[in-house]
């Protein structure tokens, strides 16, 4: 039988992420860095928010350990699937990491197929509590917050009902005054600046100081809110 080489080529790409170069492999039972699963539960738990539980199973990193390490996600990856993680601290570079995250939450499903263009009604979802199935790492619309908005495509039964299906407003626009956190330590430090891109919460966007234009790179963390990163 001839391997298909296109699919041979997908079939090995979690093999891949996972036997990166210099990267330790953690095996079914061997405990983990706990400040790493921490950094990886920490940057899904800010993108996809407070309401969702996460059990991160580590597959390989090649940093050890660190007090200070902030993970982020690759923009491809997805609950359910080996993900690769940047970790870094102190604004610097410290490695990658592979997991598999598992998610649970509240969220809308369709309960019926939803046709292109159509408009979502109550009828026409379902609200469960259960395992997220292979969305992005970002906010999960409340159900009350999916009814009204428009099908960017044909959405299957079951779908779940998020941004990548709905036509789902950005929390920030474009042009638009935002209010930053700054966090320092304990300390946390609000002000305002102009967004100079647009997005939803958990994405990482730029915004100008209207004093001295100067730019500062931020994650959307709610409808005209911003915190910049570390």
């Amino acid at each position: 039988m001839t391997c298909h080489p296109v699919r041979f080529t997908l079939a090995l790409l979690p093999a891949v992420l996972v036997l990166s170069c210099g990267a330790r492999v953690y095996g079914a039972s061997e405990a983990p860095p706990a400040l790493l699963v921490d950094a990886i539960e920490r940057a899904v738990l800010e993108r996809m928010g407070g309401m969702v539980s996460v059990v991160v199973d580590l597959v390989s990193a090649d940093v050890e350990s660190g007090r200070s390490l902030q993970a982020v996600p690759d923009p491809a990856a997805r609950v359910g699937q080996p993900a690769r993680f940047t970790l870094t601290a102190g604004g610097v570079r410290r490695g990658t990491a592979v997991a598999t995250v598992q998610v649970h939450a509240q969220y809308a499903r369709a309960a019926r197929a939803i046709a292109r263009d159509e408009i979502v009604t109550e009828a026409a979802i379902d609200v469960v509590h259960a395992e997220l199935p292979g969305v992005a790492f970002r906010r999960v619309p409340a159900a009350r917050e999916v009814v009204g908005l428009r099908a960017r495509r044909a959405i299957a039964p079951g779908e779940p009902l998020t941004d990548a299906v709905l036509d789902v407003p950005p929390a920030v626009r474009s042009g638009e005054e935002v209010t930053v956190t700054v966090t320092l330590g304990r300390v946390q430090v609000t002000g305002t600046a102009i967004a100079s891109g647009s997005g939803h919460p958990g994405d990482i966007i730029r915004v100008l100081s209207p004093r001295t234009r100067k730019p500062l790179k931020v994650r959307i963390i709610g409808r005209g809110a911003v915190e910049v990163l570390p």
